[in-house]
């Protein structure tokens, strides 16, 4: 039986944080973590492009 089985992780804090994701991001290589941020921030920059336009 898997560890997780066994003691099941909660997915939130009591705080409300999204502990799954940190998890997720944590699984990651530090050049997986980078592109992940490197997307967002793309993502981000091409938002304020087009809000720029209106």
């Amino acid at each position: 039986m898997e560890p997780e089985e066994q003691f099941p992780q909660p997915e939130y804090s009591e705080d409300g944080v999204d502990l799954s994701l940190i998890r997720w991001m944590l699984s990651l290589t530090p050049a997986e973590r980078l592109e992940v941020l490197e997307q967002s921030a793309d993502e981000i920059l091409s938002i304020r492009e087009l809000n720029a336009r209106k």
